[in-house]
């Protein structure tokens, strides 16, 4: 298996194929919101081949604080699954994210509902593969997501990582979508107003990425 960036023309395929059939449409960005990404260079869509077949997908999200990075996506095609493919997809990020102090993850969290028993084994799924659960979780647009980190180096620390994690969001949107439609960490004691979710955001407003002290 070989991990390489993806061009533009593929991420557009891939978002309107494999992207469409695994995630839900409040959990998927809106392509042109992965573009504007990508146009920063914060966002970074990466292939994993074998031969010419493409066996699964990881997006990348970097943020103004340096040595974390956040799995935004992390996928294999329907034919292909089960095969243990995404566990090897991240062994292998791991292994060529030697330096970084943390690689981060967004799980849905189970809430009680038909997709539960999916969002459990995704669960399972990032333990097995090294990733340690944090105390904290989030809401973003509208989905609930528990959290996880892996240190490559064995630096990385949880108020580090959230203040990271939030970070990626702080430099990307405005005061007002924030403070509707992202919580980092979740605090069920204050819920956020009607949120803005993925499904209906276009694009990311213009602007420059924000540097961000912690």
């Amino acid at each position: 298996m070989l991990l390489r960036p993806l061009p533009p023309d593929q991420l557009r395929w891939l978002h309107e194929t494999e992207l469409q059939e695994a995630f839900p449409p409040e959990e998927l960005k809106p392509l042109a919101a992965m573009e504007t990404l990508v146009r920063r260079g914060v966002y970074h869509p990466v292939g994993a081949w074998e031969g010419r077949e493409l066996v699964g997908y990881l997006m990348l999200w970097t943020g103004p604080v340096t040595g974390y990075v956040l799995v935004d996506y992390l996928g294999v095609p329907a034919a292909r699954r089960n095969q243990g493919l995404g566990g090897e997809i991240l062994r292998q990020l791991q292994a060529g994210c030697q330096s970084l102090d943390g690689i981060l993850v967004e799980s849905e969290t189970p809430l009680g509902g038909p997709t539960d028993a999916l969002r459990r084994r995704r669960l399972g799924f990032y333990q097995r593969s090294g990733f340690a659960p944090l105390s904290y979780e989030c809401l973003l647009f509208g989905v609930r997501y528990r959290t996880f980190l892996c240190s490559p180096n064995g630096w990385g620390r949880e108020d580090q990582a959230q203040a990271a994690h939030r970070a990626m969001y702080t430099a990307q949107f405005p005061p007002a979508v924030l403070r509707r439609s992202v919580q980092i960490p979740w605090d069920p004691a204050a819920p956020l107003a009607e949120g803005i979710s993925w499904a209906t955001q276009t694009d990311l407003p213009d602007g420059e990425e924000k540097e961000v002290r912690v």
